[in-house]
């Protein structure tokens, strides 16, 4: 992508981070990944390292049915919401900045909220479907292969011509209606189509969290996406390729260090 056809892109995230839902959006993003941080259980590194050192103790037996990812659990749905709250609603802001300058000022709060709930929820069901699929396939919390075959196919996906295809056709958005039924129709198809091409993008490395996730993943694949939002490049890009290697390297890692010190 040229210069010129990056200047409208960066145009659109100044002008959006100037704006005062973007503020809520990020103030969220940060208390999101506050709460991931803190241990509780069935969630995050908290549930992963539980499930490391259950498979260090236990490498040649089937993990108990407790360990099993669990979608229907309320810790399950609160990981996950922040995870999406986390690392979704950053890519989702030049779309939301759009849809709250077009918008009547009677519904300045409501055509926003529409646009990144629809995006909030298309990405639960994206998880929900992934964690049902590795309940069926008896994968733990945590499970650390699972995680790389993922990260594997979203390497796998940076070499694809398409992407550089979705890449490009990120700033194109639906006309906006400024209010009413209309209005609330537009918001919620401009935030399908953002979810739409960010479930291309950035769906494998959120499949491989939805049995558990890790911070460090998280914070790779979190900068992977924004560097490509500010350098649609694709696979001439090498710089989000390295960030989420760097986080399937980490994986690898720390689980075959929790199986050394579980057998020592």
């Amino acid at each position: 992508m040229s210069l010129l056809q990056a200047a409208p892109l960066a145009d659109r995230l100044s002008d959006a981070v100037r704006a005062r839902t973007t503020r809520v959006i990020l103030g969220g993003t940060a208390t999101a990944w506050l709460a991931l941080n803190i241990p509780w259980p069935g969630s995050g590194s908290a549930g992963q390292t539980h499930a490391q050192h259950a498979h260090a103790q236990h490498a040649h037996a089937v993990a108990p049915v407790a360990d099993v990812v669990d979608p229907w659990s309320l810790a399950w749905v609160a990981s996950w919401l922040l995870m999406v709250i986390a690392m979704m609603w950053p890519l989702a802001v030049p779309t939301v900045g759009a849809v709250s300058r077009s918008r009547f000022r009677g519904w300045r709060t409501r055509l926003p909220v529409v646009c990144l709930a629809t995006v909030t929820v298309l990405w639960l069901a994206v998880g929900f479907a992934g964690a049902v699929l590795a309940r069926l396939l008896g994968v733990p919390v945590g499970g650390v292969w699972w995680q790389l075959a993922f990260v594997g196919l979203a390497l796998a996906a940076f070499r694809s011509a398409r992407r550089s295809r979705v890449l490009e056709t990120c700033l194109r958005l639906p006309p906006l209606a400024p209010g009413g039924r209309r209005g609330v129709v537009t918001a919620a198809k401009a935030g399908l189509l953002t979810w739409r091409r960010c479930v291309l993008l950035c769906g494998p490395v959120m499949l491989a969290m939805s049995v558990g996730h890790s911070a460090v993943l998280m914070a790779c694949a979190s900068l992977a996406a924004w560097w490509e939002s500010w350098h649609p490049r694709a696979w001439r890009d090498r710089v989000p390729v390295a960030l989420v290697a760097a986080g399937g390297l980490w994986l690898l890692v720390s689980d075959l260090f929790a199986q050394g010190v579980g057998h020592g």
